[in-house]
């Protein structure tokens, strides 16, 4: 690009995965292949530059990227492909749950498909990518802020006088206490929530959308375990809503929901997860409808004589968006809760749990059986994962990386982080819309707050880092924030 100002494109790509294709991101269930599709599975992708500085915002409707290899070999390729650097490029999953299993599965079900479909979307993102560079124009960018109560904290304490589950692997992890599970995980009204819906809102010359970006924290898991179709969850009714009523084209990047779901979280029914994808893409629309990209006044143009002399006033131009861009990446170390590396033993359970659960489905076994064999490998894969994590050293040099467009920000972690991260980093940002994402370039899992690790749960059970990582992130974020508002 020779231009000074700020330029943006946008590009889509299908990712729909065949049907048959591995399934698995429940332990739950009692399916190995998904049979059918619910929605399109999509990749959208946005450039944008100032004639000094060029970024790639790519959002695919998964639950995580295959790995981190196959993450960095695709960066690496769209910079080829664009002339963008590999660390201005933003890979962000929306997390759906009902998508394809793209990691080694449990099963042997549909994992045969898994390859050659994780080397097609590479290459269609890629593509994606490239196209949206190639579309880039003169545009104008500005942000605003909404709410929408339609999350939940998910971390609630158990009912009194309910059995615990005393033998759940979490009672064997680095918490090392032995202690029941003091934590279910359900809608806890008492708990912390981010109810706050982030937009980025990109128009061309003219005024018209080139892109609406859209920031939200909630697990898309209402299409739960007995759902047998592909989809997108919420995210992809989030993306629709805002297309048909405010144009352009819609982004949805996940933000901190490490502890958060939604009120209708795993119905299992696709039409909660359009109503719940309804309720955020109205409001994200209705907040893009209210955000001057090109910013105005009023000025009374002319006076009218009626039964008193009335002024008409119209909105004029008033000066030039801010249209910089800038990108930062940066790899800090954040500190495990280290421990052994597993064990021969604790590798071969898992292997003689995935056989018992091959057994049952030759057998024919009852459901019942069946998902209950599932669960028990599930879970044994679950803590080894966890373990292994922990035990790669006392750190991980953890990649952060923060977005400006004009006077809003994006900071990206690959993470699951609490939702008090990200409400602690978006409350110190000098930028007023900033948005703060998870599942970015990667995914090491939960990042837990303090309080949470003598609570135990579900999400401290998958926290491989130290109490004090929240901290250290928040820190680093402002940190990233203030650099790019300098």
């Amino acid at each position: 690009m020779t231009h000074d100002t700020f330029h943006a494109g946008v590009a889509r790509s299908d990712i729909t995965p065949p049907v048959g294709i591995a399934h698995g991101n429940w332990s739950a269930q009692a399916h190995e292949r998904a049979e059918g599709i619910d929605l399109p599975l999509t990749c959208t992708a946005l450039a944008a530059g100032d004639g000094h500085t060029q970024v790639i915002i790519a959002e695919w409707e998964l639950l995580y990227p295959p790995s981190g290899t196959w993450l960095k070999e695709i960066r690496a390729r769209i910079g080829a492909a664009t002339g963008v650097p590999a660390e201005h490029i933003r890979l962000s999953a929306t997390h759906t749950h009902a998508g394809p299993s793209l990691s080694r599965p449990w099963f042997s079900g549909g994992a045969e498909m898994v390859e050659p479909y994780v080397a097609a979307i590479g290459d269609k993102l890629v593509g994606t990518c490239q196209a949206a560079h190639r579309a880039l124009r003169p545009a104008r960018v500005a942000g605003g802020k909404g709410t929408c109560a339609v999350n939940s904290n998910r971390r609630r304490p158990w009912p009194a006088g309910k059995a615990k589950l005393a033998d759940h692997p979490a009672t064997r992890s680095h918490r090392g206490d032995g202690e029941p599970l003091p934590m279910l995980m359900a809608p806890n009204p008492d708990g912390f929530v981010d109810h706050e819906v982030g937009v980025i809102r990109i128009d061309d010359l003219l005024g018209r959308p080139i892109a609406i970006l859209v920031n939200y924290q909630a697990h898309p898991t209402i299409m739960a375990f007995d759902n047998r179709l592909i989809s997108p969850d919420y995210p992809g009714t989030v993306r629709r809503t805002v297309e048909k009523i405010a144009g352009g084209a819609c982004l949805f990047l996940q933000g901190a929901a490490g502890n958060q779901d939604t009120v209708r979280d795993a119905s299992c029914r696709a039409k909660d997860a359009r109503w719940i994808g309804k309720q955020i893409g109205l409001e994200a629309a209705r907040v893009a409808e209210f955000v001057e990209t090109q910013p105005t006044q009023p000025q009374i143009a002319r006076l009218v004589e009626s039964s008193w002399p009335m002024g008409v006033v119209r909105r004029v131009p008033d000066g030039q968006a801010d249209g910089t861009v800038r990108c930062i990446s940066r790899r800090v170390p954040v500190p495990l809760c280290y421990r052994e590396p597993p064990s021969a033993e604790e590798i071969a359970q898992v292997k003689l749990l995935e056989q018992r659960l091959a057994e049952l489905r030759a057998q024919g076994a009852p459901e019942s059986q069946i998902r209950e064999a599932n669960m028990n490998v599930r879970r044994a894969a679950l803590d080894l994962s966890a373990n292994q994590r922990r035990s790669a050293g006392q750190n991980i040099d953890m990649e952060f990386q923060a977005i400006r467009l004009g006077a809003t920000a994006l900071i990206g972690i690959p993470v699951e982080p609490f939702a008090e991260i990200g409400v602690a980093v978006k409350r110190a940002s000098p930028f007023a819309t900033p948005f703060f994402g998870g599942y970015t370039n990667g995914v090491e899992s939960y990042m837990a707050m303090p309080y949470a690790f003598a609570e135990g749960g579900y999400e401290v059970w998958m926290c491989p880092f130290a109490p004090e990582a929240a901290d250290i992130t928040v820190q680093e974020s402002v940190k990233l924030l203030q650099q790019l508002h300098e």
